[in-house]
């Protein structure tokens, strides 16, 4: 008898989780439509809405993955079909909290855990995937911890991944 509540009480919290890990997807998603009244999202938003979600692809491979939809005629996203490209594995690549410590690390002449912030300008802003001024000045205001000129990449890492990462 006590087992069978106890295997109750866990269902009845998995399913609390479950509903309110729901909600907050079609919160998420409902910053993406254009109408709502429509529950659909264009395909153009989904490296948004991968972010969004916590997802961190290149542009190179969210493209891909537009261009891969529209041609099959795929315009419009349901949360349903952005939950299944969310368990597709090149939307993770970039999110291996150990990776991008390792990479961020080459950038530490120091070697105490910080990037000088115009170092940081500059090497985000040109190699790889550059991004935009924009994106490397959010990036900037992330990883600052006080008002010094340096980024604190731990301190990064946990504002773009959590503390779970």
């Amino acid at each position: 008898m006590a087992e069978t509540r106890r295997s109750r009480l866990h269902d009845d919290v998995d399913n609390e989780q479950f509903y309110q890990e729901m909600q907050d997807f079609n919160e998420i998603f409902a910053r993406f439509k254009d109408d709502s009244d429509v529950n659909s999202i264009n395909v153009n938003h989904l490296t948004e809405i991968l972010q969004a979600f916590g997802r961190n692809p290149s542009l190179k491979d969210s493209q891909e993955r537009v261009n891969e939809l529209e041609l099959v005629g795929k315009y419009e996203l349901t949360l349903e079909d952005v939950l299944t490209i969310l368990d597709e594995p090149w939307t993770t690549v970039n999110n291996d909290h150990d990776t991008l410590h390792r990479a961020l690390k080459k950038f530490d002449e120091t070697q105490e855990g910080y990037i000088d912030v115009e170092h940081f300008r500059t090497v985000m802003s040109t190699l790889g995937e550059p991004l935009s001024e924009k994106e490397v000045d959010d990036l900037i205001e992330l990883g600052l911890q006080n008002d010094d000129q340096k980024i604190d990449i731990e301190y990064l890492l946990v504002q773009l991944l959590g503390n779970h990462a």
